[in-house]
């Protein structure tokens, strides 16, 4: 083969590779913009005091379908596309998928091996919400609820993990979070 048939091929390879990888580009920017989308009307929804949770709860479900979908395609792909993948999962219903959890733990922690940061607490945080929902106590301390009185309490937390290993994953130590509870507790005051 000549030089000028090899660099001629070299030249389409190139030119086809960059197409592909523009392709790539395109559609990950349609696959942000739709999880954009959905993380906004998540968000959105939970800042509505008064909101019916059935609308919530239904929001929910289509997000999760959507995410499903969009894996079972291979479209999320990103660091950033699974970080927002990961978002939309934390809040399926636990009755009904507490798996979710679980896979949402497992695409942050890939977003944050892309070097995607903000995956870092997520990551924790899903993890967390995992055990707490299978009857387990969680590791970092992120998840607490709200009692029939009104009070404040956070989730058994398994005694031997340490700030310092919660420190790794971007969440306060024990006590901080402890003393968090207890002063929203104050705020309301005596039930």
């Amino acid at each position: 083969m000549s030089n000028y048939m090899r660099t001629c091929l070299i030249i389409l390879l190139l030119l086809g590779g960059s197409a592909l990888w523009a392709d790539d580009v395109r559609q990950d920017s349609t696959i942000l913009a739709g999880l954009e989308t959905m993380v906004a009307e998540d968000q959105t929804l939970r800042g509505i005091d008064t909101l019916d949770y059935s609308v919530i709860h239904a929001a929910d479900m289509q997000h999760r379908q959507a995410v499903f979908v969009m894996l079972a395609d291979n479209e999320i792909v990103s660091a950033r596309a699974k970080y927002l993948a990961a978002l939309l999962l934390q809040h399926a219903d636990p009755s009904t998928c507490a798996e979710c959890y679980l896979l949402a733990h497992q695409l942050s922690l890939s977003a944050l091996n892309m070097g995607y940061e903000p995956a870092r607490v997520l990551a924790a945080t899903n993890l967390d919400r995992y055990l707490v929902f299978t009857g387990q106590p969680q590791k970092y301390g992120t998840q607490s609820n709200i009692d029939s009185t009104g009070q404040w309490y956070l989730y058994p937390v398994d005694s031997s993990v340490s700030d310092t290993e919660r420190r790794k994953w971007g969440i306060q130590p024990l006590d901080s979070l402890k003393a968090e509870i207890d002063g929203l507790n104050s705020e309301k005051g005596p039930k």
